[in-house]
């Protein structure tokens, strides 16, 4: 338990060990701060990644690679010295004493570097290990599956091989599986340092790692550059209720939810969104109903493994029932063409594939979205133009409102996306009002309302965005927000003292008017 005895660890049949709160937590307010047991890389890029302080290494002469910060090249080359508490000399020594070995058999050995750090633990740190080894593993459940076979010979096999020191007794297939358990069941996703080339990393954590799963979790988790991590809450939790996070991502639909879940963490998920028909009318996984073109077609019961394939799915309006494999049939032709649109797609062809996906998808359909996330790519890059276009900016505007609404639904209280979807609405909405102001369709007092809607929209971004490490792109963001913000306030407090002026009024002629006047 924390020092301020903010959570305390609980136990079911259903859930096995996992978090409450100790007291009320306010929104915002932090709930666990840790240090990590280990970190590591979880995707590779071959050559030119240090294992020892996580970060791109640069090429010099001879096509070999060496990182400038701590000396350590990609097979520990005898110069490492060590400068980060996660590289230790043990690891070091293992790595120089196989680089023949790593060298000739092509081991990856970024690929084996957490498990043989947890191992190293296993040795060195008793303590440390006491708190590793209750970690949950689901053993029984990854025997024999393709998970297992690829952990056996990329990471177990591999390590078996190592040459190592006499006083660590060598490695049991039992004990390096269950470590490939431990890390793919409890470790978290990360980001390197400044999100350096969008390398992602895993890091383990003794306390978060007891967060129970729900699909609309109440914490927002950040990570720093010295990979702490911190655990706020996203809303109000009361006393003794769990500290939830979501393990999933939460832009997906429903099946593609449990089905992430199911393969990475071994569980069945049965939270109030996942158990809706509608997903809590977010209709992240919704079909337009082929019949009565006006209803949407949702999943009616969500507890079949493969809702695709023996499940029954019903239009909410006009109550027709259609198979799980129609609903499949339309979603892979809607894959298709949305793969077919190319990353740097302009604005009008991908308008276009979301009016003709919207014939079959709802759309805040999971597939729709991620098409409006292109849509709102395409859009920055006019929108940042000197001179956009008008319905260029509108459209930027009602993406960033539609995505938003599904953010609320699915992440509730603090979240980054809707952070980022709220600081991109606000510049659209000062455009606009500008362009109009200029065309003297709208009066001083009415620019200063729609700015100040821009301001608010920021300022509430800056709650989300301010929780940030500074050195992540969401952290910079904040820092490029708040000095919008003093820029925007100086903006509303000169409109505010321009004399005030009429808009100017366009008369539309009718026929019927044109005619008299002739």
């Amino acid at each position: 338990m924390t020092p301020t005895a903010k959570y305390k660890v609980a136990h079911s049949k259903k859930l096995g060990r996992y978090l409450v709160t100790a007291k009320n937590i306010a929104a915002g307010e932090v709930i666990i701060r840790e240090e990590p047991i280990a970190v590591g890389p979880m995707v590779y890029k071959k050559d030119c990644f240090c294992f020892a302080c996580m970060r791109t290494l640069p090429k010099i002469s001879e096509g070999r690679y060496v990182c400038s910060r701590c000396n350590f090249a990609p097979l520990c080359s005898v110069a490492c010295e060590v400068r980060t508490n996660h590289h230790t000399t043990e690891e070091c020594q293992i790595f120089r004493d196989n680089r023949d070995l790593l060298a000739e058999s092509k081991i990856d050995a970024a690929g084996i570097l957490l498990a043989l750090r947890l191992w190293i633990i296993k040795h060195k740190n008793s303590v440390v290990w006491e708190k590793i080894d209750c970690m949950e593993t689901h053993l029984d459940k990854r025997i024999d599956t393709p998970v297992w076979r690829d952990r056996q010979v990329n990471v177990v096999d591999a390590i078996r091989r190592l040459r190592v020191p006499t006083e660590i007794e060598p490695p049991s297939t039992e004990l390096m599986q269950k470590l490939c358990a431990i890390l793919d069941v409890n470790a978290f996703e990360l980001r390197s340092p400044g999100a350096v080339d969008g390398l992602l990393l895993r890091g383990l954590y003794i306390e978060a790692t007891l967060m129970a799963h729900d699909c609309r979790g109440n914490t927002h988790l950040t990570v720093d550059d010295n990979f702490q991590l911190t655990v706020y809450a996203s809303v109000t939790i009361k006393q003794d209720e769990p500290i939830l996070f979501n393990y999933t991502s939460s832009l997906l639909g429903t099946a593609d939810r449990k089905d992430h879940l199911r393969e990475g963490k071994y569980f069945e998920c049965e939270c109030s969104l996942c158990t809706d028909p509608y997903e809590l009318q977010s209709h992240l996984s919704s079909v337009l109903c082929p019949r009565c073109k006006k209803g949407f077609v949702g999943i009616q019961d969500t507890s079949i493994v493969d809702p695709y394939e023996r499940s029954r799915w019903q239009c909410q309006m006009c109550k027709r029932t259609y198979g799980g494999r129609l609903i499949r049939a339309t979603l892979n032709i809607c894959r298709t063409l949305i793969d077919e649109c190319e990353e740097d797609a302009d604005i009008k062809r991908i308008d276009d594939l979301l009016k003709k996906l919207s014939r079959s998808l709802h759309t805040n359909h999971f597939l729709i979205l991620s098409l409006k996330q292109k849509l709102l790519t395409a859009c920055r890059k006019e929108i940042t133009s000197p001179n956009p276009q008008k319905k260029v900016v509108q459209k930027m505007l009602d993406t960033c409102k539609e995505v938003y609404n599904v953010l609320d639904i699915v992440e509730p209280g603090i979240s980054r996306l809707k952070g980022i979807m709220l600081y991109e609405m606000h510049l659209p909405i000062i455009i606009l009002a500008n362009r109009s102001y200029s065309a003297r369709e709208i009066s001083s007092t009415q620019l200063a309302c729609q700015l100040e809607e821009a301001r608010d929209l920021l300022k509430k971004a800056l709650t989300m965005l301010l929780l940030e490490p500074p050195t992540t792109p969401e952290g910079k963001l904040a820092k490029r927000a708040l000095e919008e913000l003093r820029t925007l306030n100086q903006n509303i407090s000169d409109v505010k003292s321009l004399p005030l002026e009429e808009p100017k009024v366009h008369v539309r002629k009718t026929r019927e008017h044109r005619k008299k006047i002739k």
